[in-house]
């Protein structure tokens, strides 16, 4: 998936890139802040709290995403991980979960590496950084 994010997105897309992944952090947010709602287990709440506001907090300091914006076919990856996000499931193993995750983590370690997204390359690094770490301690949920 990184290969083709990779080989589709062109060094003249960065303004799409960044609105791209406002979208995704926007689409994640949300539903982070509906699991925290409705987890049944309290420890699980506190996860998916942290991991709403951390995707608060990155939509803070990046452009404001623009639900009018086409995501073009070089952004296929991050368009399907803000669909997935969209539907607010009510049972989706913690495994699913953490494979969107991982995914996504992938997908910005790729943007990071790859292009230079000008004021926003540290925010974006930063707030990976932040957000492998919130995926980490819900992998451990799972195996406790």
């Amino acid at each position: 998936m990184t290969q083709s994010f990779l080989n589709e997105t062109s060094r003249g897309q960065h303004t799409e890139l960044l609105a791209a992944f406002g979208l995704l952090f926007s689409k994640a947010r949300r539903f982070y802040q509906y699991k925290a709602e409705t987890a049944s287990s309290g420890n699980l709440r506190r996860h998916f709290a942290t991991l709403a506001e951390l995707h608060q907090q990155i939509l803070y300091l990046l452009p404001a995403p623009n639900s009018d914006c086409a995501v073009s076919e070089g952004m296929a990856a991050l368009h399907e991980l803000s669909a997935w996000y969209a539907n607010k499931r009510s049972h989706i193993s913690l495994s699913t979960l953490q494979h969107q995750l991982v995914q996504q983590l992938q997908l910005q370690k790729t943007a990071i590496r790859n292009f230079d997204l000008g004021p926003y390359q540290n925010s974006l690094l930063h707030f990976t950084a932040s957000l492998q770490i919130a995926a980490d301690q819900l992998a451990n949920v799972q195996t406790r």
